[in-house]
């Protein structure tokens, strides 16, 4: 694996990672919208991919590049939050806004690792980039849903 594509790895990290922070930080304005097995059920899996990275990362010998790359990019992610959502922690419709770039964001990094294990012919990478890309493409369909019933609501 060459440079590159390990730093897309961070990349990706740092997304399972940076998510999981949010929620976590979100928890309390998130579970009544979202509900609590389902806010419970997206840590999880943040959690696994960014398990199952690390170990990849360990297997392939790129451990030093891609936590370099996740601390470089998880930075900046945490800067873009916070101006972002700022001082409104305890508005739900802002975390939920900040979460649609943000899951966008995501979808694409995958695709730009599935392109890799597609190149490397990497089996188990290849079934980690599209199952995120679902689980992001998924949860970007979840927070549209609940942001159009926030419109319907406020437009009243």
């Amino acid at each position: 694996m060459n440079e590159f594509a390990a730093k897309k790895l961070g990349e990706v990290l740092a997304f399972a990672l940076v998510g999981d922070e949010t929620l976590e930080k979100g928890r309390s304005v998130l579970s009544p919208v979202l509900g609590e097995n389902e806010l419970t059920d997206i840590l999880d899996k943040n959690r696994i991919h960014a398990d199952e990275l690390k170990k990849l990362a360990g297997e392939l010998g790129v451990s030093e590049i891609v936590n370099a790359k996740f601390e470089k990019t998880g930075a900046k992610l945490r800067e873009m939050r916070e101006l972002y959502i700022g001082g409104e922690w305890e508005n739900p419709t802002e975390i939920l806004e900040w979460s649609g770039f943000f899951e966008g964001a995501a979808f694409v990094h995958w695709g730009l690792v599935k392109g890799v294990a597609e190149t490397l012919n990497h089996e188990l990478l290849m079934t980690l980039a599209e199952e995120c890309m679902n689980f992001h493409h998924d949860l970007l369909d979840t927070i549209s849903s609940e942001l159009q019933s926030v419109g319907q609501t406020k437009a009243q």
